[in-house]
């Protein structure tokens, strides 16, 4: 008996971590919501360690996912912003410029996600050298994001970051939905 009550722990945390990775791919794949907030869940809940390896587990297989997602919802869509001159040159350049294009922009931290990501998904790219490259790229920004998200952890309690998180998550949506009604109408 006494085995069983010791894998309680362990089972609790091997739920929530399993819990915050599925919630870590789908930030990842989305691209739009920054990873900052994912973060500091991960951290505050799994620890420094246990929370950054979440968070690059997160933003390396959400990326893939995401990726796949973009080049099969644009391979549907016949948009006139497609045949842009941008988009043309994108399709055409070389995987090997577009590897390291994606290191590139992987490693500065405040260059949108889902941007890269898409951007990648138009172009000949297979899906594990983007992998790849993302993986390389995310390191830095990954550990600079955690270094902040720790940072921020030391200072400021928690229940004011969910208040935070809150408004924002409530502002942004109301802001959608208000455009949302706009281009509707």
């Amino acid at each position: 008996m006494d085995e069983y009550i010791q894998l309680i722990p362990l089972l609790n945390i091997a739920l929530k971590f399993f819990f915050l990775l599925i919630l870590n791919l789908g930030v990842g794949a989305i691209g739009f919501v920054p990873s900052f907030f994912i973060t500091v869940i991960n951290i505050d809940t799994m620890g420094l360690v246990l929370g950054s390896v979440l968070t690059f587990i997160g933003e390396i297989l959400g990326a893939l996912i995401g990726f796949h997602l973009y080049r099969w919802g644009f391979s549907k869509i016949r948009s006139k912003w497609l045949n842009n001159s941008f988009f043309k040159a994108m399709k055409k350049s070389s995987p090997t410029k577009v590897f390291i294009l994606i290191i590139l922009f992987r490693v500065l931290p405040f260059v949108p996600s889902g941007l890269v990501t898409g951007g990648a998904s138009l172009t000949t790219i297979s899906g594990v050298r983007f992998m790849i490259a993302s993986s390389i790229g995310k390191i830095p920004s990954v550990i600079l994001e955690v270094a902040v998200v720790f940072g921020v952890l030391q200072k400021v309690s928690m229940t004011y970051l969910y208040i935070f998180f809150s408004l924002l998550l409530i502002i942004i949506t109301s802001y959608w939905l208000r455009n949302k009604k706009k281009i509707t109408v």
